[in-house]
């Protein structure tokens, strides 16, 4: 979207940081994407990188058939917009799952352009997966001439398929957390956690199943149990998360914070003991990471990547959130293996070092090198 000032932002902030990492290694870069009209609540990331420009697209698509008509009478659109970004750049970055890249993408395999690929969504399939992502698999696995990255917990060879994840944070971010988090190891091993803090980061939305934290509040308030609980994100559920809340009596302890730019969410994290994520399907989430980065534990649904975020233990938990008690149970766990914080919050540290936007760059231009030159 356009600011008042004409200037290009976003409310996807970890995307705007990741390709202006990535736009740094080139010349030039454009951007192929919609645009909408901002909101007077919108929290928004600047493109403040002189080298990318962008095509504005349209944003269409829904369920209705006027939708439908007008996703039609778009495709001539995107076809130019393809056939711009095509003849200007070197290399093509396609980023699913996206709707927009089923057409660009068979687009640039028949003009055989040089491309590369991130799938960020979960690469096995699961139930009542939409059939738009499947499908953008397929094209990943049979339609696609150069490397892709995708979030999998083995490192299973093959010729273009590489493991990838999601940086939010740059290494001297990192750095920059050292001193806090040395201090809050410190408390750890001086006193014991009164009144823990937690924090849900997502989209208020049925599949980031804040619900069931929710629920999992409300009972803990029922047996006296005293917490500091944020739920960090907008979306369609909120009002009715907030109807919740008011109606149970948990504003004293539940706070649902809408959304937060960066800096307001590394205060939140500061704050913590952990993090929760519910979320019924994730491929690989940001939230974790930048949690761990900032000293919080990572307390996890088990989905695909779950363990390996965790590190079977060693710097998470993990709860099964098809068990209403299951979230409860771990929290009076954890709390009861204090003495173990010290060395979880290092492993997970040590971890997310790893997984910073300049190893993430590095990745992808080292392999790109690679697979181009054979």
């Amino acid at each position: 979207m356009l600011d008042e000032d004409g200037s290009v932002v976003t409310e996807n902030h970890i995307y705007c940081r990741q390709m202006q990492a990535l736009a740094g290694c080139f010349e030039h870069t454009l951007i192929v994407c919609p645009f909408t009209q901002k909101q007077k609540d919108s929290v928004t990331s600047a493109y403040n990188l002189k080298t990318i420009d962008f095509i504005q697209l349209p944003n269409v698509g829904g369920s209705r058939i006027k939708d439908k008509i007008e996703l039609v009478k778009t495709i001539p659109t995107w076809v130019s917009a393809f056939d711009k970004a095509n003849k200007q750049a070197d290399i093509i970055y396609l980023r699913m799952p996206n709707n927009l890249n089923i057409p660009g993408g068979l687009y640039f395999y028949f003009k055989k352009a040089k491309t590369f690929a991130t799938y960020t969504g979960t690469w096995s399939n699961y139930k009542n997966e939409p059939l738009t992502y499947r499908f953008q698999k397929w094209m990943l696995k049979h339609l696609f001439n150069g490397p892709v990255w995708v979030y999998k917990d083995e490192e299973k060879k093959e010729k273009n398929i590489f493991k990838s994840y999601s940086p939010s944070f740059s290494e001297s971010e990192w750095n920059e957390e050292s001193i806090q988090v040395a201090e809050r190891v410190r408390r750890y091993k001086n006193a014991s956690i009164t009144k823990p803090v937690f924090v849900t980061v997502g989209a208020l939305v049925p599949n980031k199943n804040q619900q069931y934290v929710l629920e999992t509040c409300k009972c803990l308030k029922a047996k006296g149990f005293s917490f500091t609980w944020y739920i960090v994100g907008d979306g369609t559920l909120k009002k009715e998360y907030e109807q919740f809340v008011s109606e149970n009596s948990l504003q004293h302890c539940v706070i649902i914070t809408g959304k937060k730019t960066y800096t307001e969410l590394r205060a939140i994290y500061r704050s913590a003991n952990f993090l929760v994520q519910p979320t019924l399907v994730e491929g690989f989430g940001k939230a974790p990471v930048e949690a761990m980065a900032h000293g919080v534990i990572p307390v996890l649904n088990k989905v695909a990547m779950a363990n390996e975020m965790t590190g079977n233990g060693k710097r998470g938990y993990i709860f099964d959130a098809t068990d209403q008690s299951s979230l409860q149970e771990i929290i009076l766990k954890a709390l009861g293996e204090q003495h173990l914080f010290g060395s979880m919050i290092e492993n997970g540290r040590q971890y997310v070092k790893l997984q910073t936007l300049e190893n993430w760059v590095n990745d992808f231009i080292y392999r790109i090198n690679v697979f181009y030159s054979n």
